[in-house]
């Protein structure tokens, strides 16, 4: 996997590229058309199988969608692509699901009896209970492109997100387009591993940062880089379970990791965590 490449996420920041939204122009906007995008607006996808959030019923906040280079098609070809979502907080209550009904007067409730799991769902928590999901998307669901969550179903006062979490209603978020840019990166196609000093990985997995514990020159304009594949900026300890084949977010569109934080999406594996500053 010596030859693989790994990509940086550039966003549109106005008539150029930046390392998330909002942020300085670093680059030229490219010629090819954007690799996804970020914001409230999810991939197309039927309005039933936008993911909810399992104690508050509401629908997750759309992070980013984005099509996936070959080697990062970790469920086959026929997924080209994944969505990143984000629910319900570490306040949510257990067991408190409002109850669907498809004979409901209330609207939400009617919409929540319609939910069904997307096929390519993959639901993940961390350590004090906030709630993520990854869809795995077919092409058709990809080329669709931005699609808006349907409106609020929500009486004024009625199913509040008092769970510190987010939410599609409640959190809105510009859409901004993604590229993929290669990433020149010595740890593309190797397996993150915890290291310390001069130690090399198994599969010849470097650390980026040099005795005196500063970055190494190589790895300076890698850091703080929202990112697939090469070289793991965790924020405290490496995860375990990490393959070649991850995502690691910084804090762009509505993500919280604590301030300064980011995390770890593994494709390969399933492994997830994140960790703030």
């Amino acid at each position: 996997m010596t030859d693989m490449i790994a990509w940086n996420l550039a966003f549109r920041c106005g008539t150029g590229l930046g390392k998330a939204p909002g942020r300085t122009v670093e680059a030229a906007l490219p010629s090819q058309p954007p690799s996804g995008w970020t914001g409230s607006h999810g991939p197309g996808v039927r309005w039933e199988h936008w993911p909810r959030s399992l104690n508050t019923g509401l629908p997750m906040m759309h992070v980013l969608t984005l099509w996936l280079p070959a080697d990062f098609q970790r469920r086959g070809a026929q997924f080209s692509g994944i969505a990143i979502f984000a629910g319900e907080g570490q306040f949510a209550v257990e067991d408190e699901f409002p109850m669907p009904s498809a004979e409901s007067t209330d609207p939400f409730l009617r919409d929540l009896a319609a939910a069904e799991n997307h096929p390519g769902l993959l639901r993940r928590r961390d350590l004090i209970d906030g709630e993520f999901a990854i869809l795995w998307l077919m092409h058709d669901e990809l080329a669709a492109g931005p699609t808006a969550p349907r409106p609020d179903l929500r009486a004024k006062g009625e199913h509040v997100d008092e769970s510190q979490g987010t939410n599609a209603w409640d959190n809105v978020e510009p859409t901004t387009d993604i590229w993929l840019i290669p990433r020149v990166d010595p740890n593309a196609g190797k397996t993150p591993v915890e290291l310390w000093g001069d130690q090399v990985g198994p599969d010849g997995y470097v650390h980026p940062s040099t005795d005196a514990g500063s970055l190494a020159d190589w790895a300076e304009p890698l850091f703080a880089r929202s990112h697939l594949g090469g070289t793991a900026f965790p924020i405290q300890a490496m995860p375990d379970g990490l393959t070649p084949w991850y995502l690691e977010l910084e804090e762009i569109s509505g993500l919280n990791f604590g301030g300064g934080g980011n995390a770890q999406f593994d494709l390969e594996s399933d492994t997830f965590d994140w960790a703030c500053g």
